[in-house]
């Protein structure tokens, strides 16, 4: 945590050492083209396994995803453009994530399912691991075919109140 979340002293301003930076973004899933896309095709644009969550060529959902594994025919067990791959790519760039899916019903507009996912990031430093793996994301990723991203925010996150203080202590009284 201390390596991938916590800010460090030496990272910035003073008052957000031990805290971190959050990603929320709002990305909604278009759940009718996804769901003509076949078993196959939905587990290339992810890299995992849709009946288990186990990424391609692993076993179980939290198995690490095997980017250097190739198939009989040669070719990389987690197709290059796949979710997985480019989100971890070197494995540089890790941050502590988790989505929640939302639906908030029928579009008036379009009448089509407002449906997807509603995710969430910490990190030490945005620009060292949160926008890389975005980038990266943004120009090769399959899922871009499926989704468009409705909502963004990022925050710093003050670290914790020590007995007797209070959150934010050292930025108001620094």
């Amino acid at each position: 945590m201390n390596e991938l979340v916590w800010t460090q002293a030496s990272d910035g301003p003073a008052w957000m050492a031990g805290g971190d930076y959050m990603a929320v973004r709002r990305i909604r899933l278009r759940i009718e083209v996804w769901d003509r896309s076949t078993l196959g095709d939905q587990e290339a644009t992810f890299g995992r396994y849709r009946d288990s969550g186990a990424p391609l060529g692993a076993k179980n959902e939290f198995d690490p995803a095997p980017l250097d594994a190739k198939g009989a025919d040669g070719q990389p067990v987690i197709p290059m453009t796949s979710h997985v791959r480019l989100a971890h790519s070197d494995g540089k760039e890790k941050i502590l994530r988790r989505s929640y899916s939302y639906s908030s019903g029928i579009d008036r507009q379009t009448g089509q399912l407002d449906a997807g996912l509603f995710f969430i990031s910490y990190q030490r430093d945005l620009r060292k691991q949160f926008i890389p793996i975005q980038r990266r994301l943004a120009k090769q990723d399959k899922l871009n075919e499926y989704i468009t991203h409705v909502g963004s925010a990022v925050f710093a996150c003050f670290p914790g109140a020590r007995e007797g203080g209070y959150i934010g202590q050292a930025l108001f009284e620094g």
